[in-house]
């Protein structure tokens, strides 16, 4: 098509028809940008160029059907209220947990879908809220990526182990069919003594290292006035951390509502990264699915450690509520 040449010079009424033609090939035809670089006698990156012309002219519109509901004004009132470079706030139908932990599963497997590529490295924490993400895309997301998904922390020792980074870890892995690390070591151990001993492991060293370097984190966020630990942070504890201000946990980091990690000593006795080796994360992404958790959730995103949220619209009513 000898023409192409001179389609700089075409009238708007002719560059129309043959971006359109050029878009039915290739949306509708399923041809290849090069395959059609060769019927038209042209190169691929013209293809390209006018596909992309057809789509800012509008002659091709994509729409996305994705699978829930949006709250877009939720997500303009966030975005004004927080310093965050992507979030969704999710409609759910009712108040009951079944019904918004699947909203925010099929959410956030989609979102991550969307970011996964080939030699990602993915961090990941615990907790009730990321079990059920992780539920959702085992059964529904089966893929073959090769990945590595590694704990970001050490075990938390929780009720239902099934929770915990290293069980959500390998079966994160096992969805995408990639691969997985384990830290063999506690949260927190007794003495920070024995944390410097247990550094020195090559199994550990290496999985926190691994774990530095993590593309993207999926974590939530735990609430010390929900007792998200209760069971593992005995009742006095948990008392003596609200009455410091601590409103929530990341990665066994608490901190208050401004988002300021408080110095409490737990703190050098923790086997996982730290508070600012998590913030340096290129993508961290924090799902929540509970309006008990809005304080923790605000704090946070004003930690400036969470740069994606994925919410339920209670909860982002919880959320801006206490910014406002």
């Amino acid at each position: 098509m000898a023409e192409l040449e001179n389609y700089d010079d075409m009238s708007v009424q002719q560059k129309w028809n043959i971006l359109a033609m050029v878009a039915n090939m290739y949306y509708n035809s399923n041809l290849t940008q090069n395959q059609i670089a060769e019927r038209l006698y042209t190169s691929r990156s013209k293809i390209s160029r006018m596909l992309k012309e057809a789509r800012e002219l509008g002659i091709v519109r994509i729409d996305i059907k994705e699978p829930w509901e949006r709250n877009l004004d939720y997500e303009a009132e966030m975005k004004a209220l927080f310093q965050l470079d992507n979030i969704r706030v999710v409609k759910v139908k009712s108040t009951e947990t079944e019904n918004i932990e699947r909203s925010i599963g099929q959410v956030a497997a989609y979102y991550l879908d969307s970011i996964i590529k080939k030699d990602i490295i993915v961090g990941i924490s615990w907790g009730n809220t990321l079990y059920h993400v992780v539920k959702y895309i085992s059964a529904n997301n089966k893929k073959n990526i090769p990945i590595t998904v590694v704990p970001i922390m050490g075990a938390a020792n929780t009720p239902i182990p099934a929770h915990d980074a290293i069980d959500l870890a390998k079966e994160l892995a096992m969805a995408y069919g990639g691969e997985y690390r384990y830290i063999f070591a506690p949260l927190f151990v007794r003495s920070k003594e024995l944390k410097d001993e247990l550094l020195q492991e090559e199994s550990i060293k290496d999985c926190l290292e691994l774990s530095r370097r993590a593309d993207v984190i999926l974590t939530s966020v735990g609430s010390v006035s929900y007792k998200s630990w209760k069971g593992f942070l005995n009742e006095e504890t948990l008392q003596g951390l609200e009455s410091i201000g601590a409103v929530g946990h990341i990665g066994g980091h608490f901190f208050d509502i401004e988002g300021k990690e408080l110095g409490l000593s737990i703190n050098s006795r923790i086997i996982g990264l730290s508070f600012q080796e998590i913030k340096g994360c290129g993508q961290t992404v924090c799902i929540v699915c509970n309006k008990k958790k809005s304080a923790a959730a605000v704090g946070a995103v004003r930690s400036g450690v969470v740069n994606t949220l994925i919410v339920d619209e209670f909860s982002a009513e919880g959320m801006m509520e206490i910014a406002k």
